[in-house]
């Protein structure tokens, strides 16, 4: 287990709620399936939603000058300014390593006013920055189409050859591959045999036996719900929708039916799935552990930032190389970009899916994390079995670094789906969230064959190793669609990436932070963490 050390790198100044970004949109597929509805014939239609951000009314993230203020809280010791927030001031310091504390104001003495409580916590001499709590997103759509035995994906990115030159003996059984998502279906038959298990814990004595701050952590860790359970969980199946008045993109739970979380088991299963056990499908590197962490839930599949930050820091700290990310939104955040500054120093690839709602990600709006300026983060377009980048994928002539398949991409499900899909554990889905996994088994391929590369060789390889396309030049930095096959042929001494090459063409630039364009209402989405309901904030 990885010891973490203070990291305290941030810029000083003082974040303006008043910022306009964009929202945090489906990132397993743009298409909200009437599979949800009654009739589950009935076309799939693509909802575009609106550029404008998400966070948890009434939560933030405070960053601090040093560590004396985060100590103090630690011990129960509130901060002057608690008491002008009104009642019910709850104050968690589990970020501590990066001096953030994750604030949150029960009733707030000025509800619903971003500015004046970040006024009250930024008049702290001790407060460098404050930002809100940003939500992001993940989402699925199920398709029955006739290819539902067509594990095109795989010969796409010339896995099979791949496979074909890789040892016999079991390479990859100490690497590990961290799926921050909506929890994995543990027991699943293609799955089970894969998961990281925490050796150092021991099951059901109620304590915290390795010291790392979470009690009976066997198998990851649940930071949506803080619990030891990272797992698929059954909530009401959401219910999409683009309200007729204001055009804004709206996700809340059916009242009565319910679902497993897909999300993560299937993206889990892209990556790992079992190979040669004559049941379900394969994926594209078994010889390897995937360790659950559960940081989005819920209907529509929203996770928060410190849910994120904890699950990406936790994955660090245990030894996870590679994290897959299929989830993302359109808020950036300083404190999330410093977190990603620092587990790219420390040799960690971030594998994030570049986005699905057909946007430029070079442009005004940028899709985080695939858009932080570190060159750990590796961002992924998808593609369809034809080669052309997919019709609802993001991309980005240097800010999204290569494509990989991801429509109708065929993976594990919870076993207890709705019954009324075909294949009862195993189902397809279309999205860039589908695409980033099969870059991260393709890391962990080249990972296993020479456990001695860093993050930023791991990344040129794959970069390298594309196929040049048509279709995607000038859509993604390589030009090119990932082959397995050729990555592993290249030079595993490669040229480091130029050092601002990433920051230069991912910055925020101050046009976003205007209030010009599509969003200028003005103001940030806010979501009800408590009722589920959205409002837009006025200014």
């Amino acid at each position: 287990m990885r010891t973490l050390r203070k990291y305290t790198c941030f810029s000083a100044k003082i974040h303006s709620f008043a910022f306009i970004f964009s929202i945090l949109f489906s990132y397993a597929t743009p298409q909200f399936s009437q599979a949800f509805a009654e009739d589950k014939k009935d076309q799939i239609e693509i909802f575009k939603a609106p550029l404008t951000p998400e966070a948890i009314e009434g939560e933030f993230l405070v960053h601090f000058k040093n560590d004396k203020s985060l100590k103090s809280m630690a011990k129960g010791m509130k901060p002057t300014w608690a008491s002008k927030l009104g009642k019910g001031v709850e104050i968690d310091t589990s970020l501590s390593t990066f001096n953030i504390a994750h604030v949150k104001v029960a009733n707030p003495a000025s509800s619903g006013q971003w500015d004046n409580l970040a006024g009250i916590m930024s008049s702290d001499p001790n407060v460098e920055a404050v930002e809100p709590n940003y939500l992001y997103h993940a989402t699925a759509s199920p398709t029955n189409d006739e290819y539902i035995d067509d594990l095109w994906h795989l010969n796409s990115v010339s896995a099979f050859k791949a496979w074909d030159r890789l040892p016999k003996q079991e390479n990859g059984k100490d690497i590990i591959v961290a799926v921050v998502d909506t929890g994995i279906q543990l027991n699943h038959e293609d799955l089970k045999g894969h998961i990281w298990k925490n050796t150092k814990e021991i099951p059901g004595n109620l304590e915290d036996d390795d010291g790392n701050g979470y009690v009976d952590d066997l198998t990851g860790w649940n930071f949506h719900d803080n619990n030891q359970m990272p797992y698929s969980h059954l909530n009401p199946i959401p219910v999409a929708s683009i309200d007729p008045d204001t055009g804004r993109f709206k996700c809340s739970g059916h009242p009565t039916k319910k679902d497993y979380e897909i999300h993560g088991t299937h993206v889990a299963g892209i990556i790992a799935a079992a190979q040669n056990n004559n049941i379900g499908v394969a994926g594209v590197y078994n010889r390897i552990k995937i360790m659950p962490l559960k940081a989005l839930g819920g209907p529509c599949g929203y996770g928060d930032s410190k849910a994120i930050l904890r699950a990406v820091l936790y994955a660090y700290v245990h030894g996870a190389k590679i994290i897959n990310m299929s989830l993302g939104g359109y808020a950036h955040s300083e404190m999330a970009q410093r977190v990603y500054e620092f587990l790219s120093k420390e040799g960690v690839l971030v594998v994030a899916a570049a986005g699905n709602a057909q946007n430029n990600n070079d442009g005004r709006y940028k899709s985080y994390p695939a858009s932080y300026p570190a060159n750990g983060i590796l961002s992924v377009a998808a593609t369809d079995s034809q080669d052309h980048l997919a019709e609802f994928s993001n991309y980005g002539k240097r800010g999204v670094d290569l494509a990989a398949p991801g429509v109708k991409i065929l993976s594990t499900a919870p076993r207890d789906i709705k019954k009324d899909w075909p294949q009862s554990n195993y189902i397809a889905l279309s999205g860039t969230s589908m695409a980033a996994p099969v870059v991260s088994g393709a890391a962990a391929i080249l990972l296993a064959q020479n456990p001695k590369l860093n993050n930023i060789q791991l990344k040129n390889m794959l970069m390298s190793g594309t196929d040049k396309l048509t279709n995607l030049k000038g859509k993604v930095l390589t030009g090119g669609r990932l082959n397995i096959a050729k990555a592993l042929s290249q030079r595993t001494v490669v040229t480091k990436q130029k050092k601002n090459e990433r920051t230069q063409r991912q910055e925020p630039t101050p046009e976003m932070q205007s209030s010009s364009g599509p969003a200028s209402v003005g103001g940030i989405r806010i979501f009800d963490s408590r009722t589920g309901s959205e409002e837009r904030m006025k200014w």
